[in-house]
């Protein structure tokens, strides 16, 4: 099969066809023996050498825009709101609908454009959406005049909507502070009324809510973590997360800002591509890309920042993104955006002897190129080693420093090396849509600076097979009652990647607007214990066998938490074993029969000899449920802040008194989430 038409070759085309190629012999057995001596350049370099890499052009691959299809819009959506009787709540949502994708179809230099953006930002006025009228006048308003200066006639009809935005823009601003004084002025001496439903009350206006700070002072070193944590290395675990002190359920422990982020393809209409805001609620509007018809963005802030970060770059290139493949369901995840991105965000920077002149260049970073020509995972550079060693310890371990994503795993010579094989076919195309990018950027690439350009592309492929997180959403269900977790995209947090495997997690992640992910305690952690997260498998829903075959194959590591030691089940019995206060040593009872059992007031430990009350602690301890049982009566009425508290005093009665694994820690550990669900980010 020939590829060497310009631009006539899809990703899965490109794939299938250099798969078969390599798994020929000779070419099978060489790549394999580069494979297991984690030689990504030789990898690379073997893929380009292909006669079939040779003729691989890539062309634009997006929906541009389509002022033909957008003026057949906006006709229609005149049609359809002809007339002066009333509308239906369907044709009005109808209209609506019409009017954004008219929106999304017209060129910006289009009078369409214009028009269809004032009828929207006027009738988010009308209905009193003032918020929503705002970003559609500041999406006007950034507009420049020399997308119009090709006639009078056009710069004089761009003024005039100019003038009606800025008037729009003023009414907009002059009620919504009106509306802030007398919310002010009603809040004052009365505590605030309770929401009817607990989606409602979780969403407020925009359904934006504000990602907390960590708990305590700021680690000295660890730029996302408190100093109740730290950084250790085990020569079993590597580098991982050790609590300094006795932490309380609940406590924030990580707030990570993402290196990079990408945005599943099913999300790109419902979600913000850069902030990941949801665009689902009445007054949120969908603001187009000034080039393509396939993603949103929330507000001209946003659509204005990812496209000097990011977008820019991959907006003609999109739908090699989007593409699925039948054989594979996790290649239609957002993988190999994210991988892209993040190449770009290092590998590209700004010409600064041209910041003054009207158009910015950029260039490729030589540190970037530095870090990756060797590409070879067993013969590390003795330079980059010595940069990278003291992150964490002596050095600041920030999340936006590219040094803590080129030491995150990636068990390149651990993988089989079919896998590495599809990888770095996938770099090579990468790679090759990044040139094709930038050459219409009039940035010379040669192949010395393609190849470590595709080893970059592949060192991120490997690590975010097993460093990636999902950037989440809630969704409450009405009928049930719980908030459903909903997937947007997926993030590489190098802080979050620190922290280590349990079955049996100690603590919980969430997502909140721009990326950014909270960890927090899910019970207590003693001094001297490891911070633990969960990869996916838990032991409340599969077997240890089935837990452990798949971090194996997916991370490389044999399980060995507390659920995997011991082999935990689930479900759990109803039936409750205490601890000792003062040791934490499980009270053994198993050479009493049950009978026997239940009259037992006292029991001594067995390893430090201490006498325990039992029935005190029982009746304590029947106390403390009626906490939780509380707590998710408030929850059920929306009131999760309220409801905390009880669960948090809970836990912590249960950590303390307890031996694990127990019912009742399972039950309030699932409150918890519950109320952090409706905490983050949300949608409808």
């Amino acid at each position: 099969m020939s590829l060497t038409k310009k631009g006539n070759v899809s990703l899965d085309e490109f794939r299938r066809v250099m798969y078969n190629a390599i798994s020929q012999e000779p070419f099978a057995t060489r790549f394999a023996k580069l494979s297991t001596s984690g030689d990504r350049r030789g990898m690379v370099e073997m893929i380009v050498e292909m006669p079939y890499v040779a003729g691989l052009k890539p062309d634009d691959s997006y929906q541009g825009k389509d002022d033909a299809q957008a003026a057949r819009l906006y006709e229609r959506s005149h049609k359809a709101m002809t007339g002066n009787g009333e509308h239906a709540t369907e044709e009005i949502e109808m209209y609506n609908d019409t009017l954004t994708k008219t929106l999304f179809a017209a060129s910006v230099n289009d009078r369409v454009f214009l028009d269809t953006l004032c009828e929207r930002a006027r009738r988010s006025y009308s209905l009193r959406a003032y918020a929503s009228c705002l970003r559609d006048c500041e999406c006007m308003l950034a507009l420049p005049a020399s997308f119009y200066d090709d006639s009078v006639e056009n710069v004089k009809y761009f003024v005039q909507r100019r003038k009606e935005f800025l008037q729009l823009e003023r009414e907009c601003s002059r009620k919504l502070e009106a509306a802030s004084t007398r919310k002010r002025s009603s809040g004052r001496g009365k505590a605030a009324s309770i929401a009817s439903s607990p989606k409602t009350s979780s969403l407020g206006k925009r359904g934006v809510t504000t990602a907390p700070i960590v708990d305590g002072r700021q680690h000295g070193y660890l730029v996302s973590c408190p100093d109740s944590v730290t950084l250790q290395f085990h020569v079993a675990k590597g580098r991982h997360l050790v609590a300094t002190r006795d932490i309380r359920p609940g406590a924030v422990l990580i707030v990570d800002r993402p290196f990079s982020y990408s945005t599943d393809a099913p999300a790109l209409i419902r979600n913000c591509l850069h902030c990941h805001a949801t665009l689902k609620l009445e007054d949120s509007v969908r603001i187009p890309c000034r080039n393509c018809q396939t993603v949103s963005f929330c507000t001209e802030t946003c659509r204005k920042e990812a496209w000097e970060r990011y977008h820019q770059y991959e907006c003609s290139v999109f739908n090699y993104f989007l593409e699925n493949t039948s054989n594979n369901e996790c290649r239609q995840k957002s993988h190999l955006l994210l991988a892209y991105r993040t190449t770009v965000i290092q590998a590209l920077s700004v010409d600064t002897s041209k910041l003054n002149s009207a158009e910015i260049k950029c260039v490729l970073n030589p540190d970037f190129l530095r870090y990756h020509i060797n590409g070879n995972e067993k013969s590390e550079d003795d330079d980059i080693s010595n940069e990278c060693a003291e992150l964490g310890t002596k050095k600041p371990y920030s999340p936006l420093d590219y040094r803590t994503i080129f030491q995150l795993k990636t068990h390149c010579a651990d993988v089989g090396p079919n896998v590495n094989l599809v990888r770095t076919i996938e770099s090579v195309f990468l790679a090759k849509c990044l040139l094709f990018v930038l050459s219409k950027l009039d940035v010379i690439c040669t192949k010395e600076t393609f190849v470590p350009l595709a080893i970059g592309m592949l060192h991120h492929l490997q690590a975010i097979d097993c460093n990636a997180y999902e950037i989440i959403e809630n969704v409450y269900d009405e009928t049930t009652r719980v908030w459903e977790p909903r997937n947007i995209g997926g993030a590489i947090y190098t802080t979050v990647s620190l922290v280590n495997h349990s079955c049996y997690p100690n603590v919980i992640r969430h997502s909140y607007p721009n990326g950014i992910v909270v960890v927090r305690a899910l019970r207590s952690i003693s001094k001297g214990c490891e911070i633990l997260d969960c990869y996916g498998p838990q032991f409340l829903s599969e077997s240890r066998l089935t837990r452990r075959e798949f971090l194996w194959k997916k991370y490389r590591f044999l399980c060995e938490c507390d659920a995997c030691m011991h082999n935990w089940t689930f479900p759990l019995p109803e039936t409750v074993n205490y601890k000792c206060t003062a040791c934490s040593e499980p009270l053994d009872l198993s050479g009493i029969n049950a009978n026997a059992a239940r009259k037992v007031t006292h029991q001594q430990c067995a390893k430090c000899e201490k006498t325990i009350d039992l029935q005190k602690i029982e009746k304590q301890l029947h106390k403390s449920i009626q906490k939780r049982l509380n707590a998710i009566a408030k929850m059920y009425q929306g009131n999760y802040r309220d409801a905390m508290p009880l669960l948090f005093e809970h836990a912590h009665f249960v950590n303390k008194y307890l031996a694990e694994p127990n019912i009742e820690g399972i039950k309030t550990e699932q409150c918890i989430v519950q109320c952090y669900n409706s905490l983050g980010s949300i949608s409808v």
